[in-house]
């Protein structure tokens, strides 16, 4: 049968090696302790993303620029002023509109001038009864 009987056989017909000893005590206390951490940080991030989600604005765009306008946001994020490029996009964007506010009234004017039309040509075609 066998060369040597103390020796095992390998091959298709040998024993199943035998299992790898448990874990040691350092293992499962580093497994307990990286869990401890994780649920104790867990209330921060809920914090963190709630704190987040109340800061968002209420619309998001999606925009293209020329890479002057693009380095021009990089440079306000590497210099500290914003904590990113979203930031500072949003607070030119909204600087631009407070420096165009003349702009933005004559359209308001003129749009408020188009309903009152729209709504006198349509009380002289359908007149109200």
């Amino acid at each position: 049968m066998y060369d040597n009987p103390n020796r095992p056989p390998n091959g298709p017909l040998a024993p199943p090696p035998p299992p790898p000893p448990p874990p040691g005590k350092d293992t499962i206390e580093e497994i307990a302790s990286t869990l401890r951490d994780l649920f104790n940080r867990v209330p921060e991030t809920v914090n963190k993303a709630v704190e987040r989600a109340i800061n968002v604005k209420d619309t998001t765009v999606l925009t293209r620029m020329s890479d002057e306008a693009s380095d021009k946001l990089d440079k306000l994020v590497a210099a500290g002023v914003f904590k990113n490029r979203m930031e500072a996009a949003s607070f030119l964007l909204e600087e631009g509109i407070k420096a165009q506010s003349p702009l933005f009234q004559r359209i308001q004017d003129k749009l408020a001038e188009i309903e009152r039309i729209r709504t006198e040509l349509r009380n002289s075609v359908a007149p109200e009864v």
